[in-house]
């Protein structure tokens, strides 16, 4: 074989590992899924929205919740993780409560004061609340004042049983955010995808499972209601768009 044949054989050989390396990458790091629930029963009468307008800056978003609102989302966490988007830094006063076998609500805990910065605020679950139960329904709340007008926001999530999440192991978040969005627990997938971001962004992944979540909403009830769905979509998809 000649220097010139031997030398091509070399550099074709070189491009076609890094062909196959690059391949093999572009395979290996799997696109977001979709978060679609099948399953959307609709909330109960106690998250519909209060003092919807005012009380907002950058753009006009005012307090919104990042969690399904108009139906009852999942988790299998006992300790979720939840978050919300403020255009200001005032405290916001958080609440939690469960639906009792009445299908009365019963409040858990304290009233907590929570400090919060401007974009995308997260919190877990504090130790001083007892964990959750599996099976059971809660809601809970964020309220701030606006102009001695408190304006308040709802939802409500049950706890599920998750066998398959029993030692599950992921290898990267996408694939973690992957797993939670198709098996509809909207808390986890969200607590994931927020992982690779800070200063209240919400980042790539954050961005479209909040699109997901805008287009999930169910439109329902009173011509009043659906007003204040349709402004409740349009600001999750504006929150969405700009990735804040």
């Amino acid at each position: 074989m000649s220097y010139q044949h031997l030398r091509f054989w070399r550099n074709n050989r070189r491009l076609t590992s890094l062909l196959v390396g690059m391949v093999f990458v572009m395979t290996a790091v799997p696109a977001f899924a979709e978060f679609k629930p099948r399953d959307r029963k609709p909330s109960s009468e106690n998250s519909r929205a209060g003092g919807s307008r005012g009380c907002s800056s950058n753009g006009g978003i005012p307090i919104t919740q990042l969690a399904p609102q108009t139906y009852i989302g999942k988790t299998s966490s006992t300790r979720p993780m939840l978050a919300w988007y403020m255009s200001s830094s005032q405290n916001v006063r958080f609440r939690l409560a469960v639906f009792d076998s009445a299908n009365n609500l019963k409040e858990i805990g304290q009233v907590k004061e929570i400090p919060t910065i401007v974009g995308i605020n997260k919190l877990e679950l504090p130790l001083d609340y007892p964990e959750l139960t599996v099976g059971k329904t809660y809601l809970w709340q964020i309220a701030i004042d606006c102009e001695n007008d408190p304006i308040v926001r709802r939802a409500e999530f049950t706890v599920i049983n998750c066998e398959s999440l029993a030692n599950k192991q992921f290898i990267s978040i996408p694939e973690s955010v992957n797993y939670y969005a198709k098996n509809e627990l909207w808390y986890e997938a969200l607590e994931e995808a927020l992982k690779t971001t800070d200063n209240g962004k919400l980042g790539q992944a954050g961005a479209i499972l909040v699109k997901e979540l805008a287009q999930s909403e169910i439109l329902m009830g009173k011509e009043a209601y659906l007003k204040d769905i349709q402004q409740r979509i349009e600001y999750l998809q504006k929150i969405a768009s700009e990735r804040i």
